[in-house]
């Protein structure tokens, strides 16, 4: 009788345990959220920051700036492949509407700043019409970037509650 108290606390004990240590497909994304709104965020600092350049014909920091822009966007991409892994789990389609706005949102800030950078590299070999060229594209890529960005916040801010309850804002 005795034994069969102590094992059954063990296995409470243990099943308690591993209850803890269990994350649901939203603490998954949300131990990553944190750090790809991070990236996205000094992505689009450093990626304005490269235009601000541009415009004063500091091609040195633009060429630096555009770098970490892409690096940058190049970690977000990174971390929604690892949340890619859990969006099929949610059981909210409003999340997923989320993430899917937020990938296309950095695939498009990835692609803008490729052509910014190019536009940079045409710069600094003074071939201005083709940087302006590439630079146009990139103004135009990132235009459609923030209009996503604004969608995700409009799908936030009309979802508040449900957003606070999973702790992404």
């Amino acid at each position: 009788m005795r034994k069969d108290i102590i094992l059954i606390v063990l296995v409470l004990i243990a099943v308690v345990s591993i209850s803890g240590c269990i994350n649901s497909p939203i603490d998954n994304i949300n131990n990553r959220m944190k750090d790809l709104n991070t990236d996205i965020t000094e992505g689009d600092t450093d990626y304005n920051s490269a235009i601000s350049s541009i415009n004063s014909r500091d091609f040195a920091s633009g060429n630096n700036n555009i770098q970490m822009a892409k690096e940058k966007f190049n970690d977000a991409e990174e971390k929604l492949s690892e949340i890619e892994e859990y969006k099929d789990d949610l059981n909210e389609s409003t999340y997923k509407d989320y993430i899917n706005l937020i990938k296309e949102e950095v695939s498009l800030k990835k692609q803008a700043s490729d052509e910014l950078y190019l536009a940079m590299q045409y710069y600094i070999n003074n071939d201005t019409y083709s940087g302006n060229s590439y630079a146009k594209s990139a103004n135009s890529l990132m235009k459609k970037a923030v209009i996503l960005q604004n969608e995700r916040n409009k799908l936030v801010e009309n979802n508040t509650e449900l957003f606070k309850k999973a702790g992404i804002i």
